[in-house]
């Protein structure tokens, strides 16, 4: 499989917990103590999914996300978001954002949080079919 997955959160036992399942389903994981901590091992190595707490210090994972999101070369990197306190207005504000999911600790059972990572993992957005001929029909020339 070979899939990479970072995995930041500043709480230790559950950062530990998610490793040991992750790396129990074969992917490569690596792990961050904080919000800018996962930044950088994001941009030094680039992970196909990044699963993250919401309050750390440093960097929260809303603003992690928002990095991510800035960036082209991580712009469409799936991302789970871990929430201890499950508040309607962090789903609402994960809702908003593409290709995030919001699980929510006691609520999600931890399996269910690894078979949503195995699926965001797989997910092949649709190719819309590019047709020449629309842009030159648009008044747009074709490169």
């Amino acid at each position: 499989m070979n899939q990479k997955i970072l995995v930041a959160d500043d709480d230790l036992a559950q950062r530990d917990l998610y490793v040991d399942l992750f790396k129990e389903g074969g992917y490569q994981v690596t792990t961050a103590d904080d919000g800018q901590d996962a930044w950088e091992k994001i941009q030094q190595n680039k992970p196909d999914l990044v699963f993250t707490g919401i309050l750390m210090p440093h960097m929260s994972g809303f603003e992690l996300i928002e990095k991510l999101r800035s960036n082209k070369s991580t712009e469409t990197t799936p991302v789970i978001i871990f929430s201890h306190l499950g508040r309607p207005e962090d789903r609402a504000k994960a809702g908003k954002l593409p290709f995030v999911e919001f699980m929510v600790k006691g609520f999600d059972r931890p399996i269910n949080i690894v078979r949503k990572a195995e699926e965001m993992l797989t997910y092949q957005p649709p190719q819309t079919p590019v047709d020449p001929d629309e842009d030159k029909r648009q008044g747009f020339s074709v490169l």
